[in-house]
């Protein structure tokens, strides 16, 4: 080897030793006890403090705070201040984020089985939902994180989809032909809107905001209550009241900060949990109750699209979607037929 090379290949390995030597010091000291034993976690979310997610974070943290009398700390963080829902995930797997809320459709990404969750009209009810995510099937699923890394904590709701956009009523799956819509980086989500005629964007929701802002993009899918706490009426003033898909936020754990935790702070986390996950539920519901009102009175036009429509355009993909997850897509049907 050259001197030259030689050199080179030296101050390579120095600026790694440098790299990794800053991550190991990032990665103990965000966890590192407090003067008072207490230990500090990190949890972060892309979306707004104000819905019922954010809020629900902030009730988590508090209980968690109370029941192990000031042992674990939980610093929230909203509105992507941690980055994007991939980066929180990989910040989990790395062990420099304790707890990350992220959206079923980003862990497609990672697990290809999560992406039947995202199947449009799957689930077409909250009772149904309920079953699904708080039964087996989402004690099932919840396992699956562990075979990428990651410890599964719960899931909350996020709530059914719904379009919008700045250039016209959408009355019929007709409308819907030509508007570039950002969609999650999701293939299922994608290729149905697709189908839909749309130019399918995908997006993380941080850039996502300011393309709307700048008129890159025409409209953008949510659940009510996230269109009205992240202030899409600025941007948007058409909403169409789709509901194609039901969206659940898993709350993923670094497998490393899990395993941190005795069998007494593990019961108190899953009890918590679970009891903040009823209570999310309640507050999503009341509140999307409420955001269509809210959003009509902020200057958005809603209209009912026939549902039927939006099936029926999308045939083809159905087959596919039968031929790769179709036990799946069997057991959620079968749940929806006992409500």
């Amino acid at each position: 080897m050259s001197k030259k090379s030689s050199a080179l290949a030296a101050a390579g390995i120095l600026a790694a030793a440098v790299v990794l030597s800053g991550f190991s010091i990032y990665k103990d000291s965000h966890q590192k006890n407090s003067t008072d034993g207490t230990i500090t976690l990190r949890m972060a979310q892309t979306s707004s403090q104000a819905g019922a997610i954010g809020q629900s974070m902030e009730a988590f943290a508090d209980r968690i705070y109370d029941e192990t009398e000031g042992k674990y700390k939980i610093e929230t963080y909203h509105n992507g201040q941690l980055g994007a829902e991939i980066d929180t995930i990989e910040g989990c797997q790395m062990g420099t984020i304790d707890i990350a809320v992220v959206n079923q459709s980003t862990i497609g990404n990672f697990i290809n089985d999560f992406q039947a969750l995202d199947i449009p009209y799957l689930i077409t009810s909250t009772e149904q939902a309920d079953a699904v995510f708080l039964g087996d099937i989402g004690t099932r699923f919840l396992d699956k994180l562990s075979g990428v890394q990651l410890y599964g904590l719960g899931i909350w709701e996020s709530g059914f989809r719904n379009l919008t956009n700045s250039k016209r009523d959408v009355n019929s799956v007709d409308d819907v032909a030509g508007l570039k819509i950002r969609t999650m980086e999701n293939q299922v989500h994608i290729a149905f809107w697709k189908a839909m005629g749309a130019d399918a964007t995908p997006m993380s929701w941080g850039e996502a905001y300011t393309a709307l802002q700048q008129g890159a993009l025409d409209g953008q899918e949510n659940p009510a209550t996230v269109i009205l706490t992240n202030n899409v009426a600025q941007v948007n003033n058409h909403l169409a009241m789709t509901e194609h898909a039901y969206s659940t936020v898993f709350l993923v754990m670094s497998p490393e900060t899990w395993a941190s935790f005795d069998d007494e702070t593990k019961e108190t986390f899953k009890r918590v949990m679970a009891e903040c996950s009823i209570e999310e539920r309640e507050i999503s519901r009341k509140m999307d109750s409420e955001a269509v009102a809210e959003l009509e009175k902020q200057g958005m036009t809603v209209t009912y699209p026939d549902k039927q429509q939006f099936i029926d355009k999308a045939a083809d993909l159905y087959a596919q979607w039968e031929e790769q997850y179709g036990d799946m897509i069997s057991e959620i049907r079968a749940l929806s037929v006992k409500q």
